[in-house]
């Protein structure tokens, strides 16, 4: 073989793993439904809360499980809600950071929790199922507090929206660089707390809370936790106004970015973190006595408690340290010690989930011995917030289990697992029995029995594949014979609402899918400004010949940009179909050269046990679509226009064509809706023309803010299957 075509192969060679690996590191969004919040995230007891609901990968129709005392809502959800949130500030698009990395666009759903005047404070649990699949559980917080919904625009501090203490503040930061601004009256010496409720309630957000006066100083906090959120406490210098600002450290936003603030003084507070009961003294005068708790903190930065410890030769004793409750920020380090400051054992927090540690250890001699106790941040940090409790006992043989979240979706002849933890106690080193409650007909779990010595294992659940589609709570259980006793523990579960509904695991038997969305994804070219029609294609299943909606995928891999998917209505037994991809003629063409959104697509049918199902599919596929230039532009000659109640406001437009467009074009007024009391016909622009007036009709009581513009949306025809859309917006003046 000559040079040229041996390095030839060898670049072929080189082009084909390359474009294999970046085939293989290809982001693609996880295709399981999923909840991402509720907005308000609580309510007050005795009223009925409407609320939005967000989902990703989730069809209309889906079931809503509600649990909780004095509690209820609809069990279906409602209809989507569009709602406007302050906009992101304008910046070039990115794509997603790794493999299996999403961008989320979350769907809103409307629904209604009506709280009874006595229910139980605290979280109810709320969780979305469909026949595609159920989402992990969620807290609705229960609370006594007046409670208030924040509207938008109130970024800035003259737009503050007046609050009156004490009450329950709830927001969204649902724009990248979002503000929200909360005014409210303090008196002098008055101390206001701030009880910042995020990771509490499963918000992504990251908040950073401040408040000032009204000539904005900036009043220092005393900052406390509680679990992994903020408590602030503001003493007021100076009678008078005070803003309270809510933003996110990263300057990311979106409608799943919720937040609920208690804002209050001490007057009207309870079970604040750091002042929950009193602290025991602590014996280091003499050796402690077994078994005994302690309960310490440490107050300092540089805090470090020590005790005394008598053992006898070959006594076995167990020394553990954890959090002394939920509000504690405490992460113990252990360390035991000879008499003579040999290390014997040490043990963190750091290294367990529940941020508590253990040491469990055999005395080689009798004698004292010391253990040391220090929080992970010894020497940055210390303060009434960081509170731990000591035990110190005989060791026993025992276990403990562990699942690693709270729900499962199993689809009818297939198998899904969990990752179950077995702590073992004690030096209880033998077999444990598995028992599941609440398992559906059909459902099996496998394996049966915990190996000697083994401290993990995947739990997997098998539906064969005539399962009936269902919900069902589990609970896992297991057994074991210790010095000849049985034995049994129910395994703990991690969840947001464990209050509500405990060391329980909701599981979703899916029913197969009923059809596959799929494309070639290949480059095509379409001009920003243009709908594109992309073609694609479904493969029915299981008999299934009824209408498909397809829709914009709510999670994507790359900055949309604007992007979106006009849905459409696949008929049935359709098979071929044209997306419809809008592609803005806004979108960055110097660095957004191509855009490769995926779509989705929802059905409903009624499954052989006579259950209508709502199913989603997600393409298993992009369009990829490289943009072109605009060919047209709608401009306004009017660099703003001036209104006023009950008037007629005349908007001068044109139409800036290229010579890739020459046809007519319908213009209508797109914001403020009509229902808003602003009325305008739509005018048309004959082929060839340039010029237009549109008309806009004002009511006698229309709302006027301060920032409105007339946004206006021009339609036409590039050829048969393309339309082309631009739009403009004018600034409007109020005229009093």
């Amino acid at each position: 073989m000559n040079l040229s075509r041996t390095l030839w192969c060898a670049s072929l060679t080189l082009a084909v793993t390359l474009s294999a690996q970046s085939l293989s590191a290809q982001a693609v969004p996880s295709k399981e439904p999923s909840s991402t919040h509720i907005f308000p995230a609580g309510g007050r007891r005795g009223t009925v809360v409407p609320v939005r609901i967000g989902t990703e990968a989730m069809p209309p129709s889906a079931n809503l499980r509600l649990w909780g005392e004095g509690v209820r809502a609809a069990e279906l959800l409602g209809e989507r809600v569009k709602q406007r949130y302050e906009p992101s500030a304008r910046r070039p698009p990115r794509d997603a950071d790794g493999v299996g990395a999403n961008m989320s666009y979350p769907t809103e759903w409307r629904s209604e929790f009506a709280i009874a005047a006595d229910a139980p404070l605290g979280a109810a649990a709320w969780r979305v199922t469909c026949g595609w699949g159920g989402t992990r559980v969620r807290p609705f917080v229960i609370g006594d507090l007046p409670e208030f919904i924040e509207a938008e625009s109130n970024s800035t501090v003259d737009r503050a929206e007046r609050v009156t203490l004490p009450v329950t503040i709830n927001g969204q930061i649902a724009g990248e660089r979002d503000i929200d601004c909360f005014v409210f009256s303090a008196t002098s010496e008055q101390v206001v707390i701030a009880d910042v409720h995020a990771a509490r309630i499963g918000s992504p957000l990251d908040p950073v809370v401040e408040l000032s006066a009204a000539d904005g100083r900036r009043v220092r906090a005393e900052v406390r936790r509680a679990a992994d959120d903020n408590v602030l406490l503001f003493r007021i210098p100076v009678a008078g106004d005070y803003v309270l600002q809510v933003a996110n450290v990263s300057f990311q936003g979106g409608p799943e970015f919720v937040y609920r603030v208690n804002l209050s003084d001490v007057g009207q507070v309870s079970n604040l973190p750091g002042s929950d009961g009193q602290v025991e003294n602590l014996p280091h005068d003499k050796p402690l006595t077994l078994p005994t708790t302690i309960q310490g903190r440490f107050l300092k930065a540089t805090s470090e408690d020590t005790f005394r410890i008598a053992a006898k030769n070959d006594e076995f004793v167990a020394i553990e340290c954890r959090p002394a409750s939920a509000s504690s920020i405490a992460m113990p380090i252990i360390a035991l010690e000879e008499a003579t400051g040999r290390a014997l054992a040490k043990a963190s927090s750091a290294e367990s989930a529940d941020r508590a540690c253990l040491i469990e250890w055999k005395a080689p001699a009798d004698g004292e011995y010391q253990l040391r106790v220090r929080d992970l941040q010894y020497g940055s940090r210390g303060g009434p917030e960081f509170a731990y409790r000591l035990s110190v006992r005989p060791a026993q043989q025992d276990f403990q289990l562990s699942l690693s979240a709270d729900f499962a979706n199993v689809t009818q002849g297939n198998r899904t697992d969990l990752d179950l933890t077995i702590k073992r106690f004690g030096g209880f080193t033998g077999p444990i029995d598995l028992s599941i409650a609440g398992l559906p007909e059909g459902v099996t779990f496998e394996p049966p029995r915990i190996a000697d010595n083994q401290t993990s294992l995947k739990l997997v659940f098998k539906a064969i594949d005539d399962t009936r589609p269902t919900d069902a709570t589990l609970r896992l259980s297991g057994k074991a014979m210790i010095a000849n006793q049985p034995v049994e523990h129910v395994a703990n579960v991690a969840s947001l609402a464990e209050a509500a509904i405990a060391n329980s695991v909701q599981l979703t038997v899916q029913h197969k899918p009923i059809f596959k969305l799929t494309c070639n994804e290949a480059y095509q070219y379409g001009h920003r400004g243009t709908i594109y029609p992309y073609a694609m294609q479904i493969e029915r299943l299981g008999g299934f010949d009824g209408e498909i909606h397809v829709q914009l995928c709510e999670r994507q891999v790359q900055d949309l940009d604007g992007i979106e998917v006009v849905e459409t209505l696949i008929p049935p037994r359709g098979t071929e179909f044209k997306n419809l991809v809008y592609l803005p003629e806004t979108m960055h063409a110097s660095v957004q050269h191509h855009c490769r959104p995926y779509s989705q697509a929802w059905a409903t049918f009624t499954d052989k046990w006579g259950q209508r199902q709502t199913m989603l599919s997600i393409c298993d596929k992009r369009n990829m679509i490289r943009t072109m230039p605009t060919v047209v532009k709608l401009k306004s000659l009017d660099e703003a226009v001036t209104a006023r109640l009950g008037s007629i406001v005349r908007c001068q437009l044109v139409v800036d064509r290229t010579p890739n467009f020459d046809g007519a074009m319908e213009i209508e007024l797109v914001e403020p809706e009509a229902r808003s009391g602003f009325i305008a016909e739509r005018v048309r622009i004959e082929a060839g023309q340039t010029r237009a007036e549109v008309a806009i009709r004002l009511g006698d009581s229309v709302n006027l803010p301060p920032d409105l513009s007339f946004k206006f949306r021009a339609v036409g025809q590039l050829r048969e299957d393309v339309k082309v859309i631009s739009e403009v917006a004018v600034p409007v003046r109020i005229e009093q």
